[in-house]
């Protein structure tokens, strides 16, 4: 389902935005398989994971996600594979009032590198950027069907 391309292991910074313009600065890990994403990162020295696994056809996804820091609960995201863009979108409860939005896009145009950018929607404004990791490839996958092995 993912772009064959891309199944491997990949590592570069990581920016987080907490709040306002200023984005902390970590390194990352990523590794894709046909199936799933799985990430790791640090924030003020605590490591944290994350993972999306990946089901239907590239038109309808949908994505099941989780990360240690964002949503320890997994959370539900419909999405859609154009090219060699995945763009998914789920909602989450955030108090009082409507559900927040939290989209997730993952950028496998460029064999060697792979972008995951994550952004946070509140009601009635643009989608603001949460999370931004760029990683240069660091394995090729041996089998394209087998599961990522979790970066460390």
């Amino acid at each position: 389902m993912m772009p064959q391309s891309h199944f491997g292991s990949f590592a570069g910074p990581n920016r987080l935005w907490m709040y306002g313009p200023v984005s902390e600065l970590s390194d990352g890990e990523l590794a894709l398989s046909s199936s799933s994403l799985t990430y790791t990162w640090t924030y003020r020295g605590a490591p944290h994971t994350g993972r999306m696994d990946f089901v239907g056809q590239p038109a309808a996804l949908r994505c099941v996600w989780h990360d240690t820091f964002h949503a320890a609960t997994a959370m539900t995201f419909h999405g859609r594979l154009e090219g060699a863009r995945l763009v998914a979108y789920g909602t989450y409860p955030a108090g009082e009032g409507p559900d927040w939005g939290w989209r997730i896009e993952l950028d496998c145009t460029d064999p060697d590198h792979l972008g995951l950018r994550m952004f946070n929607i509140m009601p009635d404004t643009e989608p603001v950027i949460s999370v931004d990791l760029r990683g240069a490839r660091t394995v090729v996958a041996a089998d394209s069907t087998a599961e990522p092995t979790p970066p460390t």
